[in-house]
């Protein structure tokens, strides 16, 4: 077998670049998935008439192009939602995001996240260089410790002292320093963040984009287990074929592709430098309607997740009538078992999310091995490296897992448009 275009993994990166290849009207390609479906993380678990996504998976559209390619797809089949998001700390319930909303928090912790934010403010402002550092300058230390360590420590699975601060830009809001002054006397006028509203299925869940963009895929081709690069020869070996290729497009978890590579010894040890962090996600079908949120954070140590959103609260169709849905993020070190669950089940009930004796229908487990590209500091210069020395073989890397970054849903919509444009 050959193709002239080669991409390996048809989550959304690889549908983008397929779809827009054939709106370009380049059709030589193959497009290979390993599993029965195409969508990745982004596609959609539908069970009992519940539908599930794998965790949180919400589009924040934010380009002219990237609305107008949702809407032409999903064809009316689109809300756009505003965002009820919270932390829940100690017993403070403080909407999101925590440094902009400092009067929910007891007068004591209030007073004392105001003067570390003067002290900090006071102080000669430097290059920080690390994420605890870009915390301390931008809000003071009891913001610092009351909610960013915690809870990105649970998020990453390491201290912000070991992160880099080149991910946070897009994705921690940062007011000015009389807004967050402002905040500790009363509510902010505005929203901030990226994600103060989101666009959402109607139906199908978050699946009903990956199905849009797959209908009528020509090269596409499921079942295909990747086990062997060849970037000398341009061969893949794949679903027990060899499939030669011209240029090579890989979405794929970037270290797990290095680790495919043959007779490329120093490109594969790169894979070693990049850490990634799991996650389990815990689903849960109640017999009940619960009371409308987004998503909440949970940054305290005893309680098992760090996020629970409310899968059901995205659109009705996600759950029959009179039930709800609930997903659950838990680090991946704590185990998949029955003693987890009750664990989960009792921080929820005592943080008032649900009641002891509420009915549950039915849960599962939803590993996700590659979750978080983890920014530490050996992170840039092997990205760097492994990416710069695949192209010059006629590699290219796309999206959140193939550039191995944190990005939205729209940027790897974005990048398989202009890949597509590079290839054509």
């Amino acid at each position: 077998m050959h193709s002239k275009i080669l991409i390996l993994g048809a989550g959304l990166t690889g549908l983008s670049t397929a779809y827009h290849l054939e709106q370009r009207g380049d059709t030589d390609y193959l497009l290979l998935e390993r599993e029965p479906e195409p969508g990745g993380l982004c596609a959609s678990q539908h069970r009992s008439g519940f539908t599930f996504d794998y965790g949180g998976h919400l589009l924040h559209l934010h380009t002219a192009y990237g609305k107008k390619l949702v809407k032409k797809l999903l064809k009316g089949n689109l809300s756009r939602l505003a965002r009820q998001a919270w932390i829940y700390t100690g017993n403070a319930r403080v909407p999101y995001p925590f440094q902009a909303n400092l009067f929910a928090l007891p007068a004591q912790q209030r007073q004392a996240c105001v003067d570390g934010l003067l002290k900090a403010a006071a102080r000669p402002a430097r290059p920080p260089k690390n994420f605890e550092q870009w915390c301390l300058q931008a809000f003071g230390r009891p913001v610092y410790e009351l909610f960013m360590r915690p809870y990105n420590t649970k998020l990453w699975g390491v201290s912000p002292d070991k992160l880099t601060c080149d991910w946070c830009g897009p994705f921690v809001p940062v007011p000015t320093q009389q807004e967050i002054l402002q905040s500790a006397q009363k509510p902010p006028r505005r929203q901030y963040g990226y994600n103060c509203y989101f666009y959402y299925p109607q139906q199908g869940g978050c699946g009903a984009l990956v199905q849009a963009l797959a209908r009528g895929l020509k090269g596409l081709k499921t079942r295909m287990r990747i086990t062997r690069v060849d970037l000398q020869n341009k061969t893949v070996r794949a679903g027990g074929k060899t499939i030669s290729y011209d240029r090579l497009v890989n979405t794929l978890p970037l270290p797990a592709f290095l680790r495919f590579l043959k007779g490329q010894p120093r490109l594969t040890a790169l894979a070693d430098q990049l850490a990634y962090t799991s996650v389990n996600v815990y689903n849960l079908a109640l017999k009940k309607p619960l009371k409308l949120f987004s998503w909440i954070y949970f940054p305290d140590q005893e309680d098992p997740f760090y996020r629970v959103g409310l899968q059901s609260g995205f659109s009705p169709a996600n759950a029959p009538r009179g039930t709800s849905s609930l997903y659950i993020e838990v680090p991946a070190a704590l185990p998949r078992t029955a003693r987890t669950e009750k664990r989960i089940w009792k921080a929820l009930v005592q943080k008032g999310i649900i009641e002891e004796h509420d009915e549950v229908l039915f849960s599962f487990w939803q590993p996700l091995p590659y979750a978080y590209a983890v920014y530490d500091r050996r992170r840039s210069r092997a990205v760097r490296q492994a990416l710069a020395a695949l192209a010059k073989r006629g590699c290219f890397c796309a999206g959140r897992y193939g550039k191995w970054e944190y990005s939205f849903m729209e940027s790897s919509l974005l990048e398989g448009l202009a890949l597509a444009e590079k290839l054509v």
